[in-house]
């Protein structure tokens, strides 16, 4: 299985320096890894990035040990998707499979889009 994660292009050159995807001030205070399913990253991107942070969508594998550490968040008035979250401190790099950065579709409105997705190489 493979979930997702969105980060800024800051955290992302910082995840790949040190081997590990870095927590975002959310997950900190949550006390977890907040990752969601394909279908949601639009509307999470849309929720909570803006152009300028130049948001990264990593595809991070969900190995039997991980899942082991993921539970499901069940959607509400506020968050109408079911979103998973990882009892973990930070996700290997190891983990993340590809990437893509999220871009802007139409710049009347700043809604993300899924650009083309890359390998990672380790």
């Amino acid at each position: 299985m493979n979930l997702y994660r969105i980060i800024s292009e800051n955290e992302w050159a910082q995840g790949k320096k040190d081997g590990k995807v870095p927590r975002c001030d959310s997950d900190r205070r949550a006390g977890h890894i907040h990752l969601n399913k394909f279908d949601d990253i639009k509307t999470v991107a849309n929720k909570y990035f803006v152009p300028d942070e130049n948001p990264v969508l990593l595809e991070v594998e969900i190995s039997s040990e991980l899942n082991k550490k993921l539970i499901w968040e069940q959607s509400t008035d506020e968050k109408n998707w079911e979103q998973a979250h990882l009892l973990i401190e930070n996700i290997d790099m190891n983990d993340v499979k590809r990437y893509s950065y999220l871009i802007i579709n139409d710049k009347r409105n700043g809604q993300f889009e899924i650009g083309e997705f890359s390998s990672l190489t380790n």
